[in-house]
């Protein structure tokens, strides 16, 4: 019981910070939001008894990526002015969706289908021992999934160059 009231907050939480990300119009404060958020799915990734994906999430995505986005947003010209007129042409578009996806969460929790195991779960001892859970993480991701590991790494080197690059601006000469 407790652990579903915890799970409801950590839940609402995440929920409340990711519509908060889009809602502000100061980005700074959408990244604190979105540093709120990724927290928040940690907490979420601890009450599955997932630590070491939790440990990753703040490492990875608070430690690495938002700092992407903070130096992007510091670095960056931002154009409110700009923003305002792409944000009333989506309108349109994006009232409709985001009804839909409401109707069909709404549909989700009538149906009441949660909390029903999905599968055997009668080994549950060994899918909860944290060094075998990392132990066979690393070993998949650095056997199985090596090439799309370099791959990313590779892309977000590629990023980070270009922001650099695309932000520096040329020192006018007297």
């Amino acid at each position: 019981m407790v652990e579903q009231l915890f799970f409801f907050l950590f839940a609402a939480l995440a929920v409340a910070s990711a519509v908060a990300v889009i809602s502000f119009r100061n980005p700074v404060h959408s990244v604190i939001s979105l540093i709120i958020c990724f927290f928040q799915i940690a907490c979420l990734f601890i009450l599955l008894r997932a630590p070491f994906i939790a440990g990753a999430q703040i490492f990875v995505y608070v430690g690495a990526i938002m700092i992407f986005f903070v130096f992007a947003v510091f670095l960056l010209d931002i154009r409110t002015s700009m923003a305002k007129e792409k944000f009333s042409k989506w309108v349109v578009i994006g009232i409709p969706v985001a009804l839909f996806f409401l109707i069909e969460l709404i549909a989700l929790v009538a149906g009441g289908t949660f909390g029903h195991p999905v599968g055997e779960t009668s080994n549950i001892t060994e899918l909860l021992d944290i060094g075998q859970n990392t132990v066979a993480l690393g070993t998949v991701m650095f056997t199985k999934y090596l090439l799309p590991f370099e791959i990313i790494s590779v892309v977000l080197l590629v990023g980070f160059i270009g922001a650099v690059v695309l932000t520096v601006q040329p020192r006018k000469e007297d």
